[in-house]
């Protein structure tokens, strides 16, 4: 690569972009850098929109996206390879599911409730959390509206989820630097999801589900492996090819990709409708509430076991998923059976009551969404 200067950088990345041509990794570092420590924020603004949004447009490759996770971590001196371990007992596997976010379809909360029943039928989960930037409630809004405390310390909640096989943490918290020139100014995915929200953890899961809202999952899977991680499964739901929510559907068909022992798996499709024999559900099914206290009521009406059935279902079958992946099913429909048997019982409602006295939290919160 010819020297470019540094203060050009940006300018010859969007120009190369433009112009569909080849980007040199130094280039892109050396620009996305620039992007994100200028103090100038319209023109910043401006600047990390056209880079990320020209990468989509023109087709990313695994190494530019990689790239420019690079570099957010770098901003806040986070290194994904070297998260702490959290101490469960001896057989077990610390489970999480994290969605890329930005989803094209506007839902209830899933993978938040998905998690407590899991953790209600046996397996030990963890939860990184984040605010809402287009929906009503994210999965730090929805905790901590029903009083859920999580302004602990990672061992304190280590300790919470040794007793209650729940726990959940902020990403916030976490990319302090990185939030502030990034939070509330993405509403559709773009080339940080394939990664960022599964990578930004401080802690080291044994195996997840990380949902991501757009179609190409061999991309998401490739980077994901290039940061170190040996176990995950990759999940994208569309019933129109054009809208795509991070979660494992209960509509159209959900394209699942995993790496497993350090092996990138085979792409296969799910489809609830053959899977499951699940009626012909519709995105407006599992939409999200008319407000926030409507959208939180819908998800722990499913929680103790009175939600609409397209609701309950979306989250067993993303609860089971889950339960498949702490090797608690031998496959997703078992753990999909499951989770219904503790839904209809009550019990991921008497979890999340659990965590919320477990962590301190605002019991009398919860009251108002009985």
């Amino acid at each position: 690569m010819e020297r470019i200067d540094k203060n050009n950088a940006v300018s010859e990345v969007l120009y190369r972009l433009n112009v569909q041509s080849k980007i040199d990794l130094k280039l892109l570092e050396n620009a996305f850098d620039s992007v994100l420590s200028n103090s100038k924020q319209s023109i910043r603004d401006i600047q990390l929109g056209a880079i990320l949004t020209g990468i989509m447009a023109r087709g990313p490759t695994t190494d530019e996206i990689v790239t420019l996770l690079k570099s957010v971590f770098k901003l806040d001196k986070f290194n994904p390879k070297k998260r702490y371990k959290i101490k469960i007992p001896k057989g077990e596997m610390l489970v999480g599911a994290i969605g890329s976010g930005k989803k094209g379809v506007k839902t209830m909360n899933i993978s938040t409730p998905a998690l407590l029943t899991a953790a209600s039928a046996g397996a030990f989960t963890a939860k990184v959390a984040s605010i809402s930037t287009s929906s009503l409630t994210g999965s730090a809004d929805f905790l901590r509206e029903v009083g859920v405390n999580f302004n602990l310390s990672v061992k304190k909640m280590e300790k919470i989820i040794t007793k209650t096989r729940f726990g959940v943490f902020t990403i916030e918290s976490l990319l302090p630097r990185f939030n502030s020139i990034y939070a509330k100014r993405f509403y559709a995915p773009h080339a940080l999801s394939f990664g960022l929200a599964a990578l930004a953890s401080p802690i080291k899961y044994d195996n997840f589900l990380y949902g991501l809202a757009l179609p190409n999952i061999d991309l998401s899977v490739k980077v994901l492996k290039k940061f170190g991680i040996n176990n995950v499964m990759v999940a994208s739901t569309t019933n129109d090819k054009i809208h795509y929510i991070d979660e494992m559907g209960v509509y159209g068909i959900t394209k699942i990709k995993g790496i497993q022992n350090g092996k990138i798996g085979y792409t296969k499709t799910f489809n609830p409708l053959i899977e499951l024999k699940l009626p012909m559900y519709k995105p407006k099914d599992i939409s999200e509430g008319k407000n926030k206290k409507e959208n939180i009521k819908l998800s722990i009406d499913v929680l103790r076991g009175k939600g609409e059935k397209a609701r309950e279902d979306v989250i067993c079958i993303n609860a089971g998923t889950i339960l498949y992946l702490a090797k608690k099913a031998k496959n997703l429909k078992e753990g999909y059976m499951i989770s219904k048997k503790v839904i209809k019982k009550g019990i991921p409602f008497k979890k999340l009551l659990e965590v919320i006295k477990e962590t301190n939290g605002d019991e009398k919160k919860i009251k108002r969404y009985l």
